[in-house]
């Protein structure tokens, strides 16, 4: 509440030191004359007042007062934006600009800041901040034009809400340079890059395209080596590190992985040359890319560097899964000349597809290279970097204790204790380290071990809560609870959902019915698995209705259930029927309550694209696609998720979506104890009780209810 206040004060400080009226600006909460207003106009301004009153009625009455939480302060902010700002901007409109076209615009902005409101407002989540600070940013910013000083105002205020309605101002270079040159520092993370082609001041994309260089590189190598209309928007760029990235895309043969010694080429530590000769050996440029790991652990290239990784990891990785069945020598043979240190980033970097004798094979191969260092050295020597993910998949795998055993007793505690230490402060700065703790916790079965763990994050949480460190008290008291209170308590202590059961209630709608979205895609397995999908559906119990880009699946007997799934065409006609079916569920109103993937884990972004808070239950059949779940739960913060941490199975995923649909015929929750026991019982050995294994059901996703803990105790 105090915060609050104070993001009041400040605002209010902040636009009244700007806003002093200026000579001849009309000042007044009222039309001064309204026998001047134009019929057309006389529609915009009805429209405001109907969107005004949807807001007014959504707390149920009609008072020119919104009710918030029963929070006084907040009501009164909202209330004043929406009701006596807005007033107060539309006679400023019309007291002080006098064509007709322009009116009509501003006028129009108004109406799009109520819609958007109101279509929040209807979803029951409302950032109050954000909706007080775009009315008021709304009213000064048609101030700032109509007395020619924007920019100084804009350059003060540099938020998303201003960003929102920058179109008001997109033709004016001095607010448009200042705007974009703020956002680029302030929000990193969005992605101005790809809305080039939008912007009408020439100066404030190159603003951009300069800001972007050092922390998406390839995006811009991208660009320069295309034929669309951001080639010319980079090559016309005039920052040293563009030019050096179009020198690269024009002088480079391999260009995509050239890129990456961008900053030993401007240090003239490389020559054009040199680099070309690295990049056309697979193992000498992952051999020099695991030598500049280093020099970029910290820096703007890091997530660029990890994605990299991950695609030059594969290749090592889908070798050794191809040959699963080949003799060691065979298998193994594309990472016998890798050293230990390359061998760690395979392993960290390759973790979503790796088999587990493919996992173990490195392991083993590591831990003899790696002589005669012991495990935290060796650790340490890379700066601990992913150590967290590291030691996750060997608690997960169970060689834990065999990387333990590689060092001294005092070593072992100090590495297992830096390991749940500094959770809030780590190199990633997200929460992934801290996820990677929680998703240990059901593997690591030395019980003298996990006691040191749940000591050392007992120590940490009361060390964040004296220092008044609330993120970090936040992360420590959830893991802490997790170790030594039940479920239960859990979600009765941070309101979130129960993670063992989903009631049947809460995936079907107001009519009944549990509607469900499938999706499929167009390679060889993916129409294989389509066609084995749809044709498991018993004709007695299921009707199958084909359609040009989709199928939809209706129960007939029992409870009502509809299915849609996309037929898997060939690609890219694939992702094409996906938004089709997406077109028509939205169309309709159809808002699906289960989403399953069913295709391979380089398909699952497409997937992920779609989800959104209505899913409540999210079955993930690729492999690997554990290492999901916070990208699940920032689209779906109570979605409960089955998931494999390895090899996604066509007969296991089939009898999980079988069972899981059986019972919804029934009208039944889903209990996942229960279920899951029963799905046991079809894999009791040999390989496929082993990927069954790998599968993680709800109530054993930790990692999930440590991040859904996190989420809820934000709100």
């Amino acid at each position: 509440m105090k915060q609050y206040y104070l993001f009041l004060l400040l605002l209010f400080i902040s636009t009244a030191l700007w806003a002093q009226p200026k000579s001849g600006e009309v000042m007044t909460d009222t039309i001064l004359n309204k026998a001047a207003i134009s019929n057309g106009r006389r529609q915009l301004l009805l429209m405001i007042e109907r969107e005004q009153k949807k807001a007014d009625v959504s707390d149920g009455v009609i008072d020119k007062r919104l009710d918030i939480d029963d929070d006084t302060t907040k009501s009164n902010a909202l209330s004043i934006a929406l009701f006596k700002k807005v007033g107060t901007t539309v006679a400023y409109i019309e007291n002080n600009e006098t064509d007709d076209m322009t009116k009509r615009r501003y006028l129009g902005r108004i109406i799009e800041n109520l819609k958007t409101f109101n279509a929040d407002m209807n979803d029951s989540y409302v950032d109050i901040s954000y909706y007080v600070t775009l009315f008021e940013n709304t009213y000064q910013v048609l101030r700032g034009m109509h007395n020619r000083n924007l920019a100084n105002y804009v350059k003060g205020n540099i938020s998303k809400a201003m960003y929102v309605i920058s179109p008001l101002f997109d033709t004016d270079k001095e607010a448009m340079n200042v705007l974009m040159s703020g956002m680029m520092d302030k929000y990193p993370e969005m992605n101005f890059i790809k809305k080039l082609k939008t912007f009408k001041v020439e100066t404030a994309a190159d603003i951009v395209v300069a800001k972007s260089a050092p922390k998406n590189p390839k995006v811009i190598l991208n660009y320069a080596t295309s034929t669309a209309a951001e080639r010319d928007i980079v090559r016309r760029n005039k920052d040293p590190y563009v030019k050096a990235i179009v020198l690269i895309a024009d002088s480079c043969t391999s260009p995509l992985k050239a890129i990456f010694f961008i900053d030993e080429y401007l240090k003239r530590k490389m020559t054009l040359a040199e680099i070309n000769k690295i990049t056309e050996d697979e193992d000498t440029y992952f051999s020099k890319m695991v030598e500049l790991r280093q020099l970029n652990f910290t820096g703007d290239m890091r997530k660029s560097f990890d994605k990299e990784f991950v695609h030059v990891a594969s290749r090592y990785v889908n070798s050794m899964n191809e040959l699963h069945e080949s003799a060691d020598i065979v298998r193994f043979k594309s990472v016998e000349k890798l050293s230990a240190t390359e061998l760690y980033y395979v392993i960290v970097f390759g973790s979503d597809d790796l088999y587990t004798s493919s996992f173990l094979g490195c392991f083993n191969r590591l831990l003899a290279r790696m002589k005669p260092k012991a495990g935290d050295v060796f650790l340490n020597d890379l700066g601990k970097d992913k150590f967290r993910t590291f030691i996750r998949l060997c608690a997960n795998y169970n060689t834990l204790a065999t990387f333990l055993t590689t060092m001294k007793t005092e070593d072992k505690t100090t590495l297992m204790r830096s390991f749940v230490k500094g959770l809030d402060n780590t190199t990633e700065q997200d929460l992934e380290g801290a996820t990677d703790v929680a998703n240990s916790f059901g593997s690591i079965q030395d019980s003298l071990l996990m006691s040191n763990i749940q000591e050392e994050i007992r120590i940490n949480r009361i060390q964040d809560s004296s220092s008044k460190n609330t993120r970090g008290y936040k992360i420590y008291d959830i893991l802490y609870t997790m170790l030594t209170a039940s479920n239960d308590s859990i979600t009765k202590k941070y309101g979130v959902p129960p993670i063992t059961v989903m009631p049947y209630a809460q995936l079907a709608n107001d009519s009944g019915i549990v509607y469900q979205q499938v999706f499929f895609f167009g390679d060889e397995d993916g129409k294989g698995v389509f066609n084995s999908y749809v044709n498991g559906f018993s004709p007695s119990e299921w009707k199958v209705k084909r359609d040009e880009k989709w199928v939809t699946i209706s129960s007939i007997k029992g409870k009502p259930v509809v299915i849609f799934a996309n037929k898997p065409l060939d690609e890219p006609d694939d992702e094409v029927a996906q938004n089709a079916l997406q077109d028509y569920l939205d169309s309709m109103a159809i808002r699906p309550t289960v989403i399953i993937h069913r295709g391979h884990s380089y398909h699952l972004s497409s997937t992920l694209e779609h989800l959104n808070y209505r899913h409540k239950v999210v079955i993930l059949g690729a492999c690997g696609a554990y290492q999901n779940l916070a990208a699940v739960l920032n689209a779906s913060e109570d979605a409960q998720i089955v998931s494999t941490k390895q090899i996604g199975t066509g007969v296991i995923n089939g009898a999980i979506i079988r069972a899981f649909n059986q019972r919804l015929l029934e009208g039944k929750d889903i209990d996942w104890i229960e279920m899951w026991g029963q799905l046991s019982k079809q894999f009791t050995s040999g390989e496929y009780k082993d990927r069954f294994n790998d599968y993680v059901p709800p109530y054993k996703n930790l990692g999930a209810l440590f991040l859904k803990a996190y989420r809820k105790s934000d709100h």
